[in-house]
C-alpha cells in the first residue's frame, strides 16, 4: 500500500465568528506540488460572505505578501462538490448562507514561486458581517514530510 505524502496543518481553528470582519490563516511553508486549503464553516447567523484571497509571504511573519491566483470548489451539497473554478489574485465570494459549507482552494507551488516566496496563508475579508462557526485546514502535498506508515496488514 502506498501513502501519498502529505502533511495536514491546522491553519485557523475552529471558533465562533472565525471571519469577524477579516482573517488570516498560519503561513504554512510549501514545497512540492502545492496546498489544498479547505474552509468549513458550521453554525450562521445570517448570510455572511468573505472575499477570500491567497497570499504568498516572503517569510513566516509575512513581511512582504503577494497575491497569487488560485483555483477553487464549493460544496454543494453533503458529498457533491461543484466545477474546479479559476481565481484571479483578486479572490472570489465564499457566501456561508448555510451551515456546513465547504470550499476547497488549491494553490499550485509554481504560483509561489514565481512570485519567489515558499510561504502561503489565506486571507478574507467579510463582505457581510455576521457570525459564522468555522475553521480552515491547510494540506501541504508532497515536499518536506515523508508519510512513516507502514501497515501489518496482508
Amino acid at each position: 500500500m502506498s501513502i501519498p505524502n502529505f502533511h495536514v496543518v491546522n491553519a485557523i481553528s475552529p471558533i465562533a465568528d472565525f471571519a469577524a470582519t477579516s482573517f488570516d490563516s498560519d503561513i504554512v511553508r510549501v514545497e512540492g506540488e502545492g496546498i489544498l486549503f479547505i474552509i468549513y464553516s458550521g453554525a450562521v447567523s445570517g448570510a455572511a460572505a468573505s472575499t477570500v484571497t491567497v497570499e504568498a509571504c516572503s517569510t513566516i511573519t509575512a513581511t512582504a505578501v503577494a497575491t497569487v491566483p488560485f483555483i477553487y470548489r464549493a460544496c454543494v451539497a453533503t458529498d457533491i462538490w461543484g466545477e474546479w473554478t479559476a481565481a484571479a489574485a483578486t479572490g472570489f465570494s465564499a457566501d456561508n448562507t448555510v451551515a456546513g459549507s465547504m470550499w476547497q482552494i488549491w494553490v499550485d507551488s509554481a504560483e509561489l514561486a514565481e512570485e519567489g516566496y515558499k510561504y502561503v496563508r489565506l486571507s478574507g475579508d467579510e463582505t457581510s458581517n455576521f457570525t459564522i462557526l468555522g475553521g480552515v485546514l491547510a494540506i501541504v502535498m508532497g515536499g518536506r514530510y515523508e508519510p512513516r506508515i507502514t501497515t501489518l496488514l496482508t
